[in-house]
């Protein structure tokens, strides 16, 4: 395996490409070696693995496109299909979920797991992260309520572009809301008759993120 570190538009990015590479890709959008048991797996059956650390944007619109010019560096500078296989964990769930609402050609299939989907249920109240976000969405306390830019508020548009999705999330979950963020999109394909693919961890919360063992993750990347 080879490690590759470098700049791109002055952010840090990491490509760690297998001995024998596939040509596919698992682009985690956050919390690059988290939880990654399913990474490794993969990426010893010939998947690259790679992160662009653009912390703190929460899956903004500048944010998306930054992700876009990186997306188009990495299949032009490597050898790398055009579309990327997304893993969007807990806040990283916006990156991914926005990407791909913006970008569908270039997405293979998402992985989200007990990702942020409402931007009112998360980051807390008043907290350091909300202020972030606040200010890289253009909102303020009172916006932020009536704001529909949120994944939730997207689902017809997401699911239209029928990139396959698996969903994983802990039922207890309340760092990040079960029921106001993952359980919306699994109430929303069994109201549109849409096939999806989830595991609920009934008695689990935000953490431990990922399936033990992760086969499921695994056959559902290699399409097996």
């Amino acid at each position: 395996m080879q490690e590759i570190k470098f700049e791109f538009n002055g952010y840090p990015a990491v490509v760690r490409m297998p001995d024998e590479p596939n040509g596919e890709w698992i682009w985690k959008t956050e919390f690059f070696e988290a939880f990654d048991r399913a990474e490794q797996v993969l990426n010893e059956k010939g998947y690259t693995r790679v992160y662009y650390r653009i912390s703190d944007m929460y899956g903004s619109d500048r944010a998306v496109r930054l992700m876009h010019a990186f997306h188009l560096h990495l299949i032009q500078k490597f050898p790398l299909q055009k579309k990327s296989i997304l893993f969007g964990f807990s806040r990283g769930g916006l990156y991914a979920f926005n990407y791909a609402l913006y970008y569908p050609e270039y997405v293979c299939k998402i992985y989200l797991d007990a990702p942020v989907l409402d931007l009112k249920t998360w980051p807390p109240e008043n907290s350091p992260e909300q202020a972030q976000m606040l200010c890289e969405y253009f909102l303020n306390a009172q916006t932020l309520q009536t704001f529909r830019g949120n994944p939730v508020d997207n689902l017809e548009e997401f699911f239209r572009a029928e990139i396959p999705l698996l969903l994983v999330a802990g039922g207890k979950d309340e760092v990040v809301p079960f029921e106001k963020n993952s359980l919306q999109v699994i109430r929303y394909c069994e109201k549109k008759g849409i096939a999806l693919q989830y595991y609920v961890k009934e008695n689990c919360g935000h953490h431990p993120h990922s399936l033990t063992p992760p086969d499921a993750i695994v056959k559902f990347v290699c399409g097996k």
